[in-house]
């Protein structure tokens, strides 16, 4: 488990160094306040506050220490693949699932084809699906294999790869667009209401935890600055695991405002 401790005048204090040391965002580490600092009197007593900062983001815990942490920035600099391949490749989907038109993933004639075919199960739709997302994902270079499973009306599609890291993208963004594409295709050959879940290496559990630990930290800071805290846009599935993380504590309430894409998450005190 990545931990690191700090000390400041005050809790506030401390953590802003933290966060700075380890060039990460509030949301992306579990805060615990081990020691309060005290003023003392006439700058007698005087004691630092200490904490300690746990690493909870998936991508980020994926580090094998500390120090491999902070210097991550500098490693990307270094590589011999330049970093803007990765912002590339998380680009190249962002706006495939903001495209409406069709052309840019597949070419009119295969739409056409595949609107033509009747499928005769939800398995063929499914293996078709697969199929689909995995060849999006290879013409970006980047190997990838999957299975896929169904449950009810749900469509499970599973995948490994080791370069899973460009396929979730920052938070999420790259596979939550993959899913938004694949589903889009999806229904184009299924009546009524059928969800598609992406996941890859487990990082839905992953990120399941990390929201549900995030939802803990900001109802705990809008307890103690009384004020309503806005988090970052996220999608539905999303916004709704951290509204069942708060609903179990007291005197806490959450709502959404905005519109999707950019519809966002805020917890208050009642």
């Amino acid at each position: 488990m990545l931990k690191s401790r700090y000390e400041g005048q005050s809790v506030e204090q401390a953590l802003q160094q933290g966060l700075e040391d380890l060039n990460v965002q509030e949301q992306q580490v579990r805060i615990d306040v081990i020691k309060e600092g005290k003023k003392g009197i006439f700058g007698f007593m005087k004691q630092d506050a200490h904490i300690e900062l746990t690493i909870i983001d998936p991508e980020l815990k994926q580090f094998e220490s500390i120090e491999a942490l902070k210097c991550r920035h500098q490693q990307h600099e270094e590589a011999d693949e330049p970093i803007s391949d990765e912002t590339h490749h998380e680009e190249a989907i962002i706006i495939e699932e903001n495209n409406n038109d069709e052309n840019d993933i597949q070419s009119e004639e295969d739409i056409r084809e595949h609107n033509n075919q009747k499928k005769d199960s939800l398995n063929e739709v499914a293996q078709d699906t697969l199929t689909y997302v995995l060849n999006i994902i290879r013409e970006m270079n980047i190997d990838v294999d999957g299975s896929y499973e169904i449950k009810s009306n749900t469509i499970y599609i599973n995948m490994t790869s080791n370069n899973a890291a460009y396929i979730i993208g920052k938070r999420g963004q790259i596979l939550n667009a993959l899913q938004t594409v694949g589903q889009n295709y999806m229904h184009q050959f299924v009546k009524g209401y059928y969800a598609l879940i992406l996941d890859i290496e487990s990082y839905r559990e992953k990120r399941k935890e990390t929201l549900e630990q995030l939802a803990i930290n900001m109802a705990k800071k809008a307890t103690q600055t009384k004020k309503p805290v806005k988090l970052e846009p996220m999608p539905n599935f999303e916004r709704k695991i951290m509204h069942q993380a708060v609903s179990k504590i007291e005197n806490i309430e959450t709502y959404s405002e905005g519109r999707e894409p950019h519809r966002y998450l805020v917890i208050k005190n009642k």
